[in-house]
């Protein structure tokens, strides 16, 4: 029997649709971070039925635009729903005009637009998981023409996860409240010789 790694990455993928779509339960704009993980998670599905190579070409637009309207929401401000449904619906008709015959651009254009919102409302709210969560979707930009399957799930899963947060401990909570980020530390002040 050979062994295909593509089943294993598609097994990671669905395990990180999963914990991003449970993490994803503490901020505002939550709706579009699940709405990607579970886009995701079917196309780990579509890897282990073996027609993850068409579906990614649908998928793929629809949930990187979904996690730039996660990061605009999260870092600036949320997008008006108008202009989600024009992005999103765009992202869908060009990922679809790709899927059915059309040339492969239509299907990377949404996803490096995608990209460089993501990367550009992360870098405004100074957050470098994001960050590099919009990298990762450029890593799936540049794999998605060769079909290198297992590589561009990858990198799908970390684009996901590097976007979603865990809710902030109790602790973190208080300490929020009290005025401070970090543990207190006592600092000496010097005193002057002689």
């Amino acid at each position: 029997m050979r062994f295909d790694s593509s089943i294993v990455c598609a097994c990671l993928l669905f395990a990180a649709s999963v914990a991003a779509f449970r993490l994803a339960a503490s901020w505002r704009s939550r709706l579009y971070l699940r709405f990607a993980a579970m886009l995701l998670a079917a196309l780990a599905v579509t890897a282990w039925l073996g027609l993850a190579a068409v579906a990614a070409l649908f998928l793929l637009p629809l949930a990187a635009t979904a996690l730039a309207v996660a990061a605009l929401g999260r870092f600036v401000r949320p997008p008006s729903p108008l202009a989600v449904g024009l992005m999103l619906g765009t992202a869908l008709a060009l990922g679809l005009g790709a899927a059915l015959g059309g040339p492969l651009a239509l299907a990377l254009l949404p996803i490096a637009a995608a990209a460089l919102v993501l990367m550009a409302a992360a870098f405004q709210g100074l957050a470098m998981r994001p960050l590099l969560s919009g990298a990762a979707l450029l890593a799936v930009l540049l794999l998605l023409p060769g079909e290198n399957l297992p590589g561009l799930m990858l990198f799908a899963a970390a684009a996901l996860l590097g976007l979603a947060r865990p809710k902030p401990s109790a602790a973190q909570v208080e300490a929020r409240r009290d005025g401070h980020a970090g543990p207190r530390i006592a600092i000496a002040r010097r005193r002057p010789l002689g």
